[in-house]
C-alpha cells in the first residue's frame, strides 16, 4: 500500500485511514474547548492544587512540561504535588490562550496555541507569559474531557 492510499482528507473533516473513516465530531470539539477554558481558569487559582484536581485526568500517564521545567512531571501524584508547590511561589498567574487549534480523534484531542499573560511571584517579580503550547485531552467514560498532557515553551527570541 502506498502513502496516498493510507491517508486522504476530504473537506468535510473526515480522514480515511486505511479504509476506516474517523470523523471529528463538533460536540467533541466543543467539549475540548470547555475543558481548555476550565484549565486556563484553574491556572489562575492559587490554591493547594484543588482547581487543577478538577481539570486533569488522575492517571499514571499524565505529563507536564512547563516553561521553566528541567524535567517531565509524570503521573497524577507528581502532578498534584507540582501544583501544590508551584502555586506557593505565585501571587498572580493570568494566562490566556490565543490562536487555538483543536483536533479530535476518538477519545483523544490536542490543542495548540499561544499563551500570553501576566505572572507575579510572591517576591514581587513580574513576568510576561509569551509561550507556545500543546495540550492533550482524553475523553473520560462519563463524557468529560480532561487534560492528560501540557507542554509550554517560551517563544524563541
Amino acid at each position: 500500500m502506498n502513502r496516498r492510499s493510507m491517508l486522504a482528507v476530504v473537506p468535510a473533516g473526515v480522514a480515511l485511514i486505511a479504509g476506516t473513516a474517523i470523523a471529528q465530531q463538533p460536540a467533541d470539539a466543543e467539549g475540548v474547548k470547555a475543558a481548555s477554558k476550565a484549565f486556563y481558569t484553574a491556572l489562575a487559582v492559587m490554591d493547594n492544587g484543588e482547581a487543577m484536581d478538577k481539570v486533569w485526568a488522575h492517571t499514571p500517564y499524565v505529563t507536564y512540561v512547563g516553561p521553566r521545567s528541567k524535567s517531565i512531571t509524570v503521573g497524577w501524584d507528581a502532578q498534584k504535588k507540582y501544583w501544590e508547590d508551584t502555586n506557593k511561589a505565585f501571587s498572580q498567574r493570568n494566562v490566556t490562550l490565543a490562536q487555538q487549534h483543536i483536533h479530535t480523534v476518538g477519545n483523544l484531542a490536542w490543542e495548540i496555541g499561544q499563551e500570553t499573560g501576566e505572572l507575579k511571584m510572591k517576591d514581587g517579580t513580574a513576568m510576561k507569559a509569551d509561550y507556545l503550547v500543546t495540550n492533550v485531552y482524553e475523553k473520560q467514560s462519563d463524557g468529560r474531557w480532561l487534560i492528560v498532557h501540557h507542554h509550554v515553551q517560551p517563544k524563541p527570541v
